[in-house]
């Protein structure tokens, strides 16, 4: 047999590494090394920018409600604290807008004609909001060192507008059983409770948004038309008062409610400067909405207790009746607008 010297194959495996360090020698220095090496590797956060940042926001505001032939109106001035945060995709040229803010301190005057109050005094209640909106910026311009552009947006309005009206007195009775007589004198005995004013709006917001880059400062501005919200809540109003007449009684038996739809508008100013990532703006907001539906309420008649004997003791308890009565509601309305002032940082 033959064999292959050993020698032989030794000196081709040599000269083969011999030449290939001597073509690693000779390979352009840029397209050596590993992927991650050359910053080949994409950013998961590559082209989109961040904006984070508070707001406080000096609100005036206004709601009118009429319905049963009475009226609930409230003016107050409401402060608010609030978050912000815009993300800018710069390859799509779109963005997403939120922010959320509730009321740190109410005054104002409210009037209920139902409960005969006229200019009562509004210290505490609840307003917040949260929008979340998608914008596309597909207009761009630049001019030296100013820049804008202009676009369009689509999104989610939640507002809760629920100053301290006082509350609305009403009888928890969904049936008999929530009745008991007096043995003694036939009066009927139940149980009451109360609500608060609480209204909450659901709303679709399209509008339009611009904004500019002139160097020293810049502005940012929309309008959005609401054109469907929802609007639903309880009144703190008691429409029927409790009526004795004399073998039996009338009262409301459950919170005044109401629902309907609605539309508005929204618009909001601002105008500021940045400093090393920092953002200071100033400007103006408004809100306004009106809508109708209706008010519903219930209402109880219950009989007095019957001396089937006569004894003196009312042994035969009485009946109770129950109502729903709903109507229109002729007027709602509610706005809110003041100064608006931000402090945020962009990364």
């Amino acid at each position: 047999m033959r064999h292959t010297p050993v020698c032989y194959i030794l000196t081709a495996l040599m000269g083969l590494t011999a030449g290939q360090s001597a073509l690693a020698a000779d390979f352009p220095s840029d397209l050596r090394g590993g992927y991650n090496d050359q910053g080949w590797e994409d950013s998961p956060f590559e082209g989109v920018e961040f904006t984070a940042g508070m707001r406080y926001w000096y609100s005036m505001g206004a709601q009118n409600v009429e319905s049963f032939g009475e009226s609930f109106t409230s003016n107050d001035t409401t402060h608010f604290g609030e978050l912000y945060l815009r993300v800018d995709d710069n390859y799509t040229n779109s963005f997403v807008n939120l922010a959320g803010g509730y009321s740190a301190l109410i005054n104002g005057t409210f009037s209920n004609s139902a409960d005969g109050v006229t200019d009562a005094a509004i210290t505490d209640g609840k307003v917040a909001y949260f929008m979340g909106d998608f914008g596309y910026m597909p207009i761009h311009f630049e001019d030296g060192d100013n820049s804008g552009g202009l676009g369009l947006i689509a999104g989610y309005q939640y507002w809760n507008d629920s100053p301290d009206m006082g509350r609305g007195n009403y009888a928890t009775i969904d049936s008999a059983a929530d009745v008991s007589w007096d043995i003694g004198t036939g009066q009927p005995i139940y149980g009451g409770d109360s609500t608060v004013n609480n209204l909450d709006v659901n709303a679709l917001r399209l509008g339009v948004v611009g904004q500019a880059d002139l160097g020293a400062f810049h502005i940012s501005a929309e309008a959005a038309a609401i054109p469907y919200a929802q609007v639903n809540g309880t009144l703190a109003a008691r429409i029927v008062p409790t009526t004795d007449f004399g073998s039996y009684q009338v009262t409301q038996s459950g919170p005044t409610e109401f629902n309907g739809n609605g539309y508005g508008g929204t618009a909001q100013v601002m105008v500021g400067t940045s400093f090393d990532n920092w953002n200071f703006n100033v400007g103006g907001r408004a809100w306004y909405l009106e809508a109708r539906g209706e008010a519903r309420y219930e209402v109880a008649t219950i009989t007095d207790a019957v001396d089937s004997e006569p004894d003196g003791t009312y042994e035969t308890d009485g009946s109770v009746a129950l109502q729903n009565y709903v109507t229109d509601l002729d007027a709602f309305s509610m706005w809110r607008y003041g100064i608006l002032a931000e402090l945020s940082y962009s990364f």
